[in-house]
């Protein structure tokens, strides 16, 4: 008899400790989700800024042009997604600089994650994505200080 006594003294007992330990921690693991699919979708638009940017460097005849153009594309890119960069570097390789030659964007990227997780937490991420492009073979191209060009028909 005493046995039925503690046993239903304690009833109702687990739904208290259910709602005290299981919800909160169920509320951090929904943030966190939420935090990584955020970083994710980041991480895919600062790869789609890097291959903008190779575009529009390979799209440029001079060096010089082309690592403007990475620039601004690199720019426009991430404000067409609402991102905010401080700083925003974009590194351009050309030294394949030349008609069939290849051409590397890289883009370093450092942003607040209060944005992340729509918490407001304080803190930065760093991210950087690097993305290629071939130099069109029948484009006019300058390689700057030489003064050489090379034609293959009209431009």
């Amino acid at each position: 008899m005493r046995h039925r006594r503690i046993r239903r003294a304690d009833r109702g007992s687990v739904s208290v400790e259910m709602a005290v330990i299981v919800l909160p921690l169920a509320a951090v693991m929904a943030v966190f989700a939420i935090f990584c699919t955020r970083l994710a979708v980041v991480r895919l638009d600062l790869n789609a800024a890097a291959a903008a940017a190779a575009r529009a460097a390979s799209m440029a005849r001079t060096p010089q042009a082309a690592t403007a153009a990475a620039v601004e594309a690199a720019h426009q890119n991430l404000a067409g997604h609402r991102r905010t960069c401080d700083p925003l570097e974009v590194a351009v390789d050309g030294t394949d600089y030349r008609r069939g030659g290849r051409i590397a964007v890289t883009i370093t990227c450092r942003m607040s994650t209060a944005g992340l997780t729509g918490l407001g937490l304080p803190g930065t991420l760093t991210g950087s994505a690097t993305a290629h492009a071939v130099i069109d073979t029948h484009r006019a191209v300058s390689l700057g200080s030489t003064g050489s060009r090379g034609r293959s028909g009209p431009s």
